[in-house]
């Protein structure tokens, strides 16, 4: 099932995901860690993960036009 709707959610989800990943690595998001010092550069990397997964599920999920 492809929909149009869902490609843009997961873009925008996917958009999130980067934005949050910027936010921790500057340090200024301290969610779910047990310190509050200092940038947290492996949750930076995870969210750009799940960020090009969301990308890349959106391409999946968008309905492709016949050439």
């Amino acid at each position: 099932m492809r929909s149009n709707s869902i490609a843009v959610a997961l873009g925008v989800l996917g958009v999130v995901f980067i934005v949050v990943a910027v936010l921790y690595a500057l340090g200024v998001l301290q969610i779910l860690t047990s310190t509050t010092s200092g940038p947290h550069y492996k949750h930076a990397v995870l969210f750009v993960v799940l960020a090009v997964a969301s990308f890349v599920a959106a391409n999946f999920a968008r309905p492709k036009t016949a050439v």
